[in-house]
This record gives C-alpha cells, sequence and structure tokens, in this order.
C-alpha cells in the first residue's frame, strides 16, 4: 500500500503537473509541496490545504487519506489529461464547456 506522500506525488505526476506548477497553483512553496510528496515531510496542515490540493490532482480526499481505489486510474492517458485542463477551467467554463459537450453529444448520438 501506498503513503499519503506516494498518493500525492503519483496523482501530481498523473495530470502532467511540477511540483512548481502546483505550488503556484496552490499558493505554496515548492519546499512544502516537495514535503507534502517526501515520506519524512509534513502532511497538508489543514483540511482547506488536503481539499485544494485533492481537487487540483483530481483525486477524491478518501483516496488522499486512506488509499481506496480511485476511479482514474482506469482513465486512459488522454482522459486524465482532459480532466485535468477541465479542473484547471473556472466553474463558468466548466459549465460552458459541459454544455457544449452535451450538446455535441445530442448532435453526433443517433
Amino acid at each position: 500500500m501506498t503513503t499519503r506522500a506516494e498518493r500525492l506525488k503519483q496523482a501530481r505526476t498523473r495530470v502532467n503537473m511540477t511540483q512548481v506548477e502546483a505550488a503556484k497553483r496552490l499558493a505554496k512553496a515548492v519546499s512544502t509541496i516537495k514535503g507534502w510528496e517526501s515520506n519524512q515531510g509534513a502532511e497538508p496542515a489543514t483540511l482547506n490545504d488536503v481539499a485544494r490540493v485533492c481537487k487540483l490532482y483530481n483525486i477524491s480526499i478518501d483516496y488522499y487519506v486512506n488509499g481506496s481505489t480511485e476511479p482514474s486510474e482506469e482513465l486512459t492517458k488522454e482522459q486524465r489529461r482532459m480532466l485535468s485542463a477541465f479542473s484547471q477551467l473556472s466553474t463558468a467554463s466548466q459549465k460552458a464547456l459541459m454544455q457544449a459537450l452535451e450538446q455535441l453529444a445530442k448532435e453526433i448520438t443517433p
């Protein structure tokens, strides 16, 4: 079973993000991200930090805490890239994109 630090590192690399990018998006120092990914380092200090990093990496809090199976592990590389890009959009942009995708699906589905 993997440690929380290992799960964070794996999740970050699955969304094709560097530690520097993650630090910028989370408004943390790179050394903080490195510490979170080190088995000898500290864990995120607050529930807010846990929630934000899990959202950024497209993982559930349950997966981070307990190592439960993450459905995204079954996704293809392209699907993970799409989810990563989607999660980086604003809420308004996410809604607009979903509407456009749903409309496209209706148009091409017999």
